[in-house]
């Protein structure tokens, strides 16, 4: 009995030698280093990688406007644009990508014939080379070269014979690109140029746009 009441002694004194050793309250809990968008965390325990944002496919829609230079620009005005592209990240500088695009313009003419509307369609493949200059900055530059025509035959009376025909358009946008927080969405700026043959009546017609884009990558 004497033997029993002595075990139950030692290790009543462990156990409260135990107790006092560990700190009063929960200990510091280490950083997640796998998770980029974790609420609980502080701001500066887990600072942006691009290493931790999504790469591989991606969704990209633009909205903004496109005017003209050279021949079409004194038959037609400037208008509304929009574009949407999808592609591959072969690498974090590298990209492809397919980008179909519409924009509406006015005939500015001096009648007859009378004003009228006409949308601009392009669909072009294209190669986009990236430089990140920060975590969440970068710049970047696409090239683009497919078909492009006008959906309505109205530019054929100001002397455009060949403008309501799918033909070449080649160029290229300039970019700057904004990752969010988020391992998945950026938004950026771009203003790019396409050489337009089969819009141009003595000279040359350039196609000049500029957007505004929101990308998801899955």
């Amino acid at each position: 009995m004497r033997a029993l009441i002595t075990l139950l002694l030692c290790l009543a004194c462990t156990s409260a030698r135990a107790q006092e050793a560990q700190p009063n309250g929960p200990g510091p809990e280490p950083v997640d280093r796998t998770r980029l968008d974790v609420d609980r965390l502080p701001p500066e325990a887990l600072p942006p990688r691009r290493a931790l944002f999504h790469s591989g496919w991606f969704v990209e829609g633009q909205l903004g406007g496109t005017t003209f230079a050279g021949d079409a620009r004194a038959a037609s005005r400037g208008g509304p644009r929009f574009a949407i592209a999808a592609g591959y990240e072969l690498a974090r500088w590298f990209a492809v990508l397919l980008q179909l695009e519409g924009s509406q313009h006015q005939t500015r003419n001096r009648p007859p014939p009378a004003h009228t509307s006409f949308e601009l369609v392009l669909a072009s493949a294209g190669a986009r080379f990236t430089l990140p200059i920060r975590e969440r900055h970068a710049l970047f530059a696409t090239a683009l070269v497919g078909v492009a025509f006008a959906t309505r035959d109205v530019l054929r009376g100001l002397a455009f014979l060949d403008a309501h025909k799918p033909g070449l358009g080649y160029g290229g946008e300039l970019g700057y690109d904004f990752h969010l927080p988020s391992r998945h969405h950026s938004l950026g700026l771009l203003t790019g140029a396409r050489q337009l043959p089969g819009l141009q009546r003595d000279g040359f017609t350039l196609a000049l746009h500029t957007a505004v884009y929101l990308r998801y990558v899955f």
